[in-house]
């Protein structure tokens, strides 16, 4: 995907955030699930130690029983659970069954002043404790006794318990995580649509399909609409009054073209025969041009986007119908051999003034027969328009097409039609070549990209 693309940058976007925020929000719960547990956790071993504390008796030899507590736990060698209490006179302790013969470094645990403290000691069998450890004082009898009570749980319980959390929290983040994901390219989707719409009636206007947009896309879409169909009629405008001036003016140059011809002629006959002549040629020259300039302005100038479509088959046989009625075109023998269904990408009306050439120019030169043969190669139709005329030299195939040129000042004509068929198949990304016919006369080989 490219990386200018709309799309992708608001995935990207989008997906971005959402992990973030994922993470975020699981650092958050992960943090409030390990605080929660741990205070629960304190809670408890608060309670027991409290109920610890009340069983010790200060004024007997063993100040607590060996099973001050209820919790079984206590009774099982190394299961995790354990109590602890030390006389801070003698040093002398007692300790759960659970402890079995080792004993709690509590001193570094004990917080100033002998107040309750929350920490992590080291076990039997390298458990890691969270153990709460208060320091009491009983006075009695003018007799004071301290004991430092610990009360302690495996830790692992608790590790455990948060990474079975943090693993399910990962993977229900995870899925989360792409259900968003999915919204958003669902929603990206949707959104850009009415840009695809778009794009297809853009591609409609450019076929000739249509003229406008329509004006039934979203709201925050319709500007770029208006100012795009404003774009088209003012296009529209400029180009028909280019093609209305030009027209204008070629037909405001008709007429004194045909007084100055007329001159031209009466001069030849009552003046100065080589001056009438002379001007004579001028406005020859003159008129051809402005003929040229018309036929050009009738072509559909096109951008290298435009998908245009015509039937090359249709459009030689009407061209072919035409001729035949003609002076030139009833005495030759049309033989017209094309597959079927060509279609080439090309304005209808350039390709009949194309074909028009082409076959004009056939039947103006052949003595009895025109050959037309047309095919699909590839990605282009190829046609072939041969005649049995008197053919051309190299050199003068190596000029055909210069405008005006005339190789015969006999024939009418103005040398325009090929110059005019080269500015036509330029146009519409084609090819036009020359070559000496089998027949003898000029063979006229066009390709046009099909449609």
């Amino acid at each position: 995907m490219n990386r200018r693309s709309l799309r992708l940058r608001l995935l990207g976007g989008a997906a971005l955030w959402i992990v973030l925020a994922l993470v975020v929000a699981g650092l958050a719960i992960g943090w409030m699930f390990t605080a929660n547990v741990e205070r629960s956790m304190r809670a408890g071993l608060t309670a027991s130690l409290n109920r610890l504390v009340a069983q010790i008796d200060p004024v007997a030899a063993a100040p607590v029983r060996t099973d001050p507590l209820p919790d079984p736990r206590y009774e099982t060698p190394m299961s995790g659970a354990y109590w602890q209490i030390e006389a801070l006179a003698d040093g002398s302790n007692w300790r759960s069954r659970s402890l079995f013969d080792h004993v709690l470094e509590t001193a570094s645990a004990t917080a100033p002043g002998g107040v309750e403290r929350f920490s992590t000691l080291p076990g039997p069998a390298d458990q890691a404790l969270s153990a709460m450890v208060r320091e009491v004082t009983f006075n009695s009898d003018d007799t004071q006794r301290r004991f430092r009570v610990t009360l302690a749980e495996d830790r692992g319980l608790l590790d455990e318990s948060i990474r079975q959390f943090g693993g399910e929290l990962v993977l229900a983040l995870a899925f989360l995580g792409l259900a968003l994901i999915l919204a958003a390219w669902l929603q990206v989707q949707m959104g850009l649509r009415p840009l695809g719409t778009l794009r297809q009636g853009i591609g409609a206007v450019r076929r000739g399909e249509a003229q406008m947009l329509p004006t039934t896309y979203p709201t925050e879409v319709l500007p770029l609409v208006g100012e795009v169909n404003e774009l088209l009629t003012q296009q529209q405008k400029s180009m028909e009054f280019a093609r209305a001036r030009a027209a204008d003016l070629a037909h405001g140059l008709k007429t004194p073209l045909s007084v100055l011809r007329n001159l031209a002629a009466d001069m030849k006959e009552t003046r100065d025969a080589n001056a009438g002549a002379e001007i004579d040629e001028i406005v020859g020259e003159m008129d051809d041009r402005v003929e040229y300039q018309l036929r050009l302005s009738r072509l559909r100038m096109r951008t290298p986007t435009h998908q245009l479509s015509a039937s090359l088959n249709d459009t030689v046989n009407r061209t072919i119908a035409v001729l035949r009625r003609t002076q030139e075109g009833e005495e030759l023998d049309w033989q017209a051999k094309l597959a079927p269904g060509l279609k080439v990408d090309i304005d209808p009306h350039d390709l009949m003034e194309l074909v028009g050439v082409v076959l004009e120019n056939a039947a103006k030169w052949g003595k009895s027969r025109v050959t037309i043969t047309g095919r699909a190669n590839d990605a282009t139709a190829e046609l072939r328009v041969a005649d049995d005329g008197p053919g051309l030299t190299e050199d003068q195939i190596g000029r055909l097409g210069v405008r005006g040129q005339r190789h015969d000042e006999s024939r009418r004509g103005s040398g325009l039609g090929l110059a005019i068929a080269l500015e036509v198949v330029a146009l519409n990304a084609g090819t036009m070549h020359f070559a000496r016919a089998e027949e003898g006369g000029l063979e006229v080989i066009v390709r046009l990209p099909l449609a």
